[in-house]
């Protein structure tokens, strides 16, 4: 099988060859090809090379068209900084106030922004490799979103606040925010779909419990995942795609709200027990994880890493429908044969039925 096969194998519960490995490798594979990440971020064909380069060394089954975060809040005026050799600097946030929430406009995904230079990277990548391995868009949810147009500090601050002081209008304003850049993330990841990607996904990764309490989650990001997930599934009877949630961190507290979001693959952080997940999520969603990233990935040896992944394995590749992924992202200067290692511990495994 090839890394096409084998993904499509494993979202639909078949049997495959050996258990597909897929890290989250945007910014390593830019490091690992040798190129400028600014290139990268402001330039699809650079982008699209790098990961084919980093690709051809490492061969895992999923290639990844990503790198940073801004690419969508810039359509709506977040000013940044480029700067060779590191991802863009926030200069200054587009919304200053929650009463400023009523001028944004929806964006063009095609001209805004640089949301297409990720369109590109996907309709490249999808092109090169056609239906021998499967391309990963990026997507930041609408919480994360939201958070980039503000601040980060002021949107959680404005919704404590809103929540304490039990302040009605503001709850309506954070909605109303919230709406805008549900809309933004749904229109980029819908021309994603239309270049060619895999898999989209929704990456809110504020939306993390080490952040924000379940009853935040549950009222302000929940019902936005669950509504893009809902929105572009409706897309599949027209194309061959798959849906990814990614949030960081400890989120076992709401493990059922996320199974029960819509997305088609529950990619899970290092820090949650995966036989748990399995246990709960298994029989509705694919897994993928949880190496850590900045463990054995990062500072251990080709062994550690195979001794992870083989644990990994061991807790929730039984039944299959199980992508052996890193946590999170990869670090850029993490060892490639560290990396490596990881694929070869998938490859070398098949799942038992």
């Amino acid at each position: 099988m090839n890394s096409y096969e084998r993904f499509f194998a494993t979202m639909q519960g078949k049997t495959t060859d050996c258990f597909p490995v897929t890290p989250y490798n945007g910014n390593f594979s830019i490091a690992l090809a040798g190129m400028e990440i600014s290139d990268c971020y402001t330039g699809g064909k650079a982008l699209a090379e790098a990961q084919i380069r980093a690709w051809e060394k490492i061969r895992q089954d999923v290639v990844v068209a990503q790198s940073d975060q801004y690419y969508i809040p810039e359509a709506f005026g977040l000013k940044t900084r480029y700067r060779k050799g590191a991802l863009p600097e926030v200069l200054e946030t587009p919304v200053k106030s929650l009463d400023e929430v009523e001028s944004l406009k929806p964006i063009d995904p095609y001209r805004d922004g640089r949301c297409y230079v990720y369109i590109e990277a996907v309709g490249l990548l999808s092109e090169y490799f056609r239906k021998e391995v499967p391309v990963r868009a990026p997507g930041a949810g609408a919480f994360v979103l939201a958070a980039h147009l503000l601040g980060i500090d002021r949107f959680l601050t404005e919704i404590a606040a809103a929540e304490i002081e039990e302040d009605a209008e503001s709850i309506e304003r954070i909605f109303a925010l919230l709406e805008i850049t549900h809309e933004a993330h749904y229109r980029h990841c819908e021309a994603c779909i239309k270049a060619g990607a895999a898999i989209v996904q929704c990456a809110d990764s504020l939306a993390s419990l080490n952040i924000i309490s379940p009853k935040i989650y549950g009222k302000y990001a929940f019902p936005y995942e669950k509504r893009f997930f809902d929105r572009i599934n409706v897309l599949k009877k027209d194309y061959d795609f798959y849906t990814l949630l990614h949030i960081c961190g400890n989120n076992t507290l709401v493990a059922k709200k996320l199974a029960a979001s819509g997305c088609d693959i529950l990619e899970v952080d290092y820090q949650i027990d995966l036989a748990y997940y399995k246990k709960l999520a298994g029989n509705k969603v694919c897994l993928m994880g949880n190496l850590n990233p900045a463990g054995a990935l990062f500072r251990g040896t080709p062994g550690e890493v195979e001794a992870e992944a083989i644990a990994a394995l061991e807790k929730a590749g039984n039944g299959g429908r199980f992508f052996l992924g890193s946590g999170c992202e990869v670090a850029v200067h993490a060892p490639p044969e560290n990396v490596l290692a990881m694929v070869t511990a998938g490859h070398s495994r098949r799942p038992v039925f």
